[in-house]
């Protein structure tokens, strides 16, 4: 089979699987450049000429033109998935769950918001209206339960329990996110100048709303964020950076990295283990002075 073909079989069973837009995009554009690959550089164009060496061409084409291993390895994670589907459908490629070969690349080092930052943001949203009141509720849910930009957005109105929410985060694994005292109050806020501000209107069945009563959009959020966040300097002011801020705080109170990982929704502790190293030493040192090996016996 053309590996064109078999690419747009592909990213139509993933539509199937129901992953979300960002993800289509983003492996839609990952795929184009391996295709792209294959066709002009390696002069591939049947799934059965695709091969481990391939994979390593390809690595190696990107390295030579100062890719770094981060953006190289994103590109090879779509490659992969596309392959073992091919293998799998019996149109050709390799068993990548057996056999395959990944960038090395540094260790990476994530930017969190600082505590200063996270406190100039809830406070910037003033006024008793709708949207402030919204905005200051996303913005809590953010950085008290780290969930996805996307999480968020898809958060419907029966998944908000007495105390926890139900998310639905990625390949359709759902967990659930406690709801703090703080988060709460937040939470209370919001259901009361929600229910004002739509009083006889129709409105979507999600939690968060536009003005309109409409679902948000990734788009939306980041907006509020940006917005909200302006000044601060440094960092990217994004809902992800919400998310490493819950993440290296619970580090910093002592949360063990499995209960973190559960909460974040990764796959892997490995993933979670990223957090923990980009902590700095002065972090590392604050958290073991609070805990003494000879007093703990």
């Amino acid at each position: 089979m053309k590996i064109s073909t078999a690419a747009r079989e592909y990213l139509i069973e993933i539509e199937v699987r129901k992953f979300t837009p960002k993800t289509i995009r983003s492996y839609r554009n990952n795929l184009n450049l391996f295709l792209r690959y294959c066709e002009t550089e390696a002069q591939i164009t049947d799934v059965d000429e695709i091969t481990l060496a391939t994979i390593r061409q390809f690595t190696s084409y990107l390295s030579s033109r100062g890719k770094k291993g981060s953006y190289i390895n994103g590109l090879l994670r779509v490659a992969k998935v596309f392959i073992q589907y091919c293998y799998d459908e019996g149109y050709g490629g390799f068993n990548t769950r057996k056999n395959f070969k990944w960038c090395r690349q540094d260790k990476a080092v994530i930017m969190a918001f600082k505590p200063e930052d996270v406190r100039r943001m809830v406070k910037s949203c003033k006024g008793g209206d709708y949207l402030n009141i919204r905005d200051a509720a996303i913005i809590t849910t953010l950085f008290e339960t780290g969930i996805r930009c996307w999480e968020l957005c898809c958060i419907q109105k029966k998944d908000i329990h007495d105390d926890f929410i139900l998310i639905n985060g990625k390949n359709h694994k759902q967990r659930v996110v406690p709801i703090t005292p703080v988060l709460r109050k937040a939470l209370l806020k919001y259901d009361v100048a929600a229910a004002n501000y739509f009083t006889l209107k129709n409105t979507d069945d999600y939690y968060f709303l536009s003005n309109h009563g409409r679902q948000l959009t990734n788009s939306a959020v980041e907006h509020i964020i940006k917005r909200h966040g302006e000044g601060i300097s440094g960092i990217r002011v994004s809902p992800h950076t919400c998310r490493h801020f819950y993440a290296q705080q619970h580090i910093k109170m002592g949360t063990d990295l499995y209960t973190i990982s559960r909460l974040l929704g990764h796959e892997s502790i490995q993933i979670t283990q990223t957090y923990l190293n980009s902590l700095r030493n002065e972090d590392i040192i604050k958290i073991a002075k609070q805990k003494s090996v000879l007093l703990s016996m």
